[in-house]
């Protein structure tokens, strides 16, 4: 029974038994795997620190009868930082939620890993507004799992000029199509073009105006609804927070 090394992020942690924790990992070459850490609970344990939420590294483990076991982890990065901030840590445990949801067992999402791991990066290190880091990895997702908008100026339908963004037709639409469109502004728009055309790396290097960062939410929010189907309750959650914040 041989070991080997596992590098990827923990997208979710559950308690198994009395001391033990199993965890999910999207992994590098593998996709999203079960392991378990056993003992990873007790306080003194040398797996305690690396099997937590966020945490990205590489994972010793063994296999046994189809299932993974953990023995040591290298850890790479924790992003500590983010659990110092609750806007950056709602966003960050929504991307989670959002990765676990989406993905299946076992199928290699190396491009996915790429995309989180870049954006835990920038939540964690960066100045940029939480919330339009989410948007700007939803963007990138639908772009690459073949999800992405139509962004021309013809209407999706009959190829007239088009100024409104339908979530349904998956583009733009004239005012004859438009159905419940909504009008998209330039901002907007113009963001959703720019995150398309760049690398991972370069797509997070722009802001918005808060207004145009809401217009972006709810877009999203609608798009995200029709074409990918996941229940994703914590996409709201800092929002909630905020308002009961606001209520006391």
């Amino acid at each position: 029974m041989g070991t080997t090394v596992i590098r990827g992020i923990i997208l979710k942690e559950m308690p198994k038994g009395e001391t033990s924790k199993q965890i999910i990992v999207l992994a590098k070459g593998l996709g999203k795997i079960w392991i378990t850490a056993r003992g990873a609970r007790k306080q003194k344990s040398k797996l305690l620190t690396g099997t937590q939420l966020f945490c990205y590294g590489d994972f010793q483990v063994y296999e046994s009868k189809k299932y993974y076991y953990v023995e040591q982890i290298d850890l790479l990065e924790s992003f500590f930082e983010i659990r110092l901030d609750i806007s950056k840590f709602t966003q960050a445990v929504y991307l989670l939620d959002f990765v676990e949801k989406t993905t299946m067992m076992g199928i290699e999402h190396d491009d996915i890993l790429l995309l989180l791991l870049k954006t835990l990066q920038v939540l964690s290190k960066g100045k940029s507004n939480p919330e339009l880091v989410s948007r700007i990895f939803e963007m990138k997702f639908l772009q690459l799992t073949g999800f992405m908008p139509d962004l021309t100026e013809k209407c999706a339908i009959c190829g007239k000029e088009a100024q409104y963004f339908s979530a349904v037709v998956g583009g733009m639409v004239c005012q004859e199509h438009k159905n419940r469109s909504k009008k998209l502004s330039a901002g907007a728009k113009n963001a959703l073009s720019f995150v398309f055309s760049q690398p991972i790396k370069n797509a997070f290097q722009f802001s918005v105006s808060e207004e145009v960062n809401r217009e972006l939410y709810k877009i999203l929010e609608e798009y995200i609804a029709v074409h990918i189907h996941a229940p994703l309750q914590t996409r709201n959650f800092g929002k909630k927070l905020n308002f009961n914040k606001n209520s006391q």
